[in-house]
């Protein structure tokens, strides 16, 4: 016999068929679980609609069986319970379809319209049926789709109308820092790390600078493109040298002050590159480290040996991505660098992607910066609607924000082989805009997909046009069937990857303000001396 549990339950008009079904399918030798009541005193028939519907959700593979004067008002309410299909079929037939074709969880019947023979064969074979699955599958999974998506709109339309009535997205991009902060000291260390908002405008005038430097590099001709990093596995500038990397250029990416066999390893590089196909482009930003120094002292000591000391010659195979007030400025001098790029001081950790630090890298990968600006700047715009169901990057953070909020705060990442770089970045720019809150959001990005998962999961699959996808349609109905919160956005060619960063800055910032965290925790900390919190708004 089947070892599927069936839950029973009914009000005071199903009591005593129910007791007589239960007993019939104990004989049967099925799990039964009797969820009452206990008496045919008059009752709700909601409240144990509810308990059955609760039970079968929580019970993979289930079943529920409700019974009152009709089953009409027992399948309304067990309805409302998502992943619950609940059924009223009339004859033996309609019984088999429901399970066959629909899947139905919940069967209902009605003590006042069926006799109990009547009643009993509809049980038989519903129970006894199996589900065709195939196309009958892809339906009950947009089925589940409706539903999931109707439940993610209830959770969410609470913060978009609260978002809308603090002035979002016009104030973030307005750079208000009050939107996040109630404490006057820390408004202006805020206030600079929004500048990232405008990155994408204020790159425009300096995207002739960038393309010219990198069409003269590549002219070299360019093999060996060395990236001089803080953090090798975060660093927006080793990110972007990832995902444009291409067949005909190699790159390596150094962290700063590399230690044991890091350090063998990146003795290792610079003794076998060769001098006249290598470039090394270091970048050290606000709060780093002098890892980079360092590492550029290894590197350089190389490069002037085999020059002969001749500073001159040895720098123009240098150029740095920096900050005014940052230590490299100073070493580019002295050792000759062929170009130094001043990012701006006022940038948010993490959000430095669309300035020097991503443009620079893309462009000597062979990437036009001018399109790169262009599609960022059309995300820009799209985030200012103040619509912000229709606000790519704010209804993405909206969504993550609330569904962390409510339990929901595990993020998988389903990312395409050639956008599989963005992953680590995204985790780390959701993290430390949410982390310092207990219920921070948490990304996973690269696993293997589970036959199913608790409720604590969102799912964004990030698909590149051409690109196996990274999660299969099998899989996407498998994860809509489980109501699973489930988006898709789709990049139509590489150039697109800047629009995404804008999107998942702006998501970040929204999701942040949804559950109620600093995104700029070391910005404001720095202004007010103490660890930041945002205003109750």
């Amino acid at each position: 016999m089947d070892a599927a549990r069936v839950y029973v339950g009914s009000d005071h008009a199903g009591f005593s068929l129910r007791k007589n079904l239960a007993e019939r399918l104990r004989v049967q030798g099925r799990k039964v679980v009797d969820l009452g009541p206990e008496t045919d005193a008059a009752c709700d028939y909601p409240e144990f609609a509810c308990l059955v519907a609760d039970a079968v959700r929580a019970d993979v593979g289930s079943f529920g069986i409700l019974v009152c004067a009709t089953g009409q008002g027992m399948a309304i309410a067990a309805g409302k319970v998502r992943g619950i299909r609940a059924v009223v079929p009339a004859t033996v037939e309609a019984a088999r379809l429901t399970r066959f074709d629909n899947n139905a969880n919940v069967l209902c019947i009605g003590s006042r319209l069926l006799s109990e023979s009547d009643a009993f064969a509809i049980v038989d074979t519903w129970l006894g049926t199996g589900f065709a699955g195939g196309r009958h599958a892809r339906r009950i999974a947009k089925v589940a789709a409706i539903e999931t998506a109707s439940a993610v709109f209830f959770v969410t339309e609470s913060e978009r109308l609260r978002l809308k009535i603090l002035g979002v997205p016009a104030r973030i991009f307005d750079r208000d820092p009050s939107l996040f902060s109630n404490r006057p000291a820390a408004h202006a260390g805020i206030k600079r790390a929004l500048g990232w908002m405008h990155l994408p405008s204020e790159m425009v005038p300096r995207l002739p600078e960038i393309a010219t430097f990198a069409r003269e590099v590549r002219h070299a001709p360019l093999k060996d493109l060395v990236l001089l990093v803080e953090d090798s596995a975060h660093s927006p500038a080793a990110t972007m040298a990832r995902a444009f990397a291409s067949s005909g250029l190699r790159v390596h990416v150094v962290g700063g002050n590399p230690q044991g066999s890091d350090r063998t390893a990146t003795a290792a590089l610079h003794d076998r590159l060769r001098l006249d196909t290598t470039f090394v482009l270091a970048v050290s930003t606000p709060g780093a480290h002098t890892g980079v120094e360092a590492t550029e002292g290894l590197f350089w000591s190389k490069f002037i040996e085999r020059c002969g000391g001749d500073a001159g010659r040895a720098g123009q195979h240098f150029a740095a991505i920096t900050t005014p007030s940052n230590r490299l400025v100073e070493i580019s001098r002295e050792h000759c660098y062929r170009k130094v790029f001043l990012d701006a001081e006022d940038v948010g950790e993490g959000f430095r992607m669309l300035g020097f630090e991503g443009l620079v890298p893309a462009a000597l990968l062979g990437h036009d910066p001018a399109r790169l600006v262009a599609r960022a700047t059309a995300m820009a715009e799209a985030c200012r609607n103040d619509r912000l169901e229709e606000n790519p990057g704010a209804s993405l953070g909206i969504l993550l924000g609330s569904m962390a909020k409510h339990g929901r705060h595990k993020l998988s990442l389903l990312l395409s082989k050639s956008l599989l770089p963005l992953g680590t970045w995204i985790a780390q720019l959701l993290a430390t805009a949410t982390q310092h809150d207990p219920g921070g959001i948490v990304t996973s990005r690269g696993e293997t997909l589970l036959p199913s998962y608790p409720p604590d999961r969102v799912f964004v699959h990030v698909q590149a046009e051409g690109e196996v996808p990274a999660a299969t349609p099998e899989q996407m109905e498998s994860l809509h069937g489980a109501g699973q919160p489930y988006i898709q956005i789709v990049v139509s060619d590489r150039h697109e990857l800047a629009a995404e960063i804008f999107r998942w800055q702006m998501a970040a910032t929204v999701a942040a303000l949804v559950m109620g965290t600093n995104p700029f925790p070391h910005a404001a900390a720095a202004g007010a001396g103490q660890d930041e919190n945002p205003p109750a708004n």
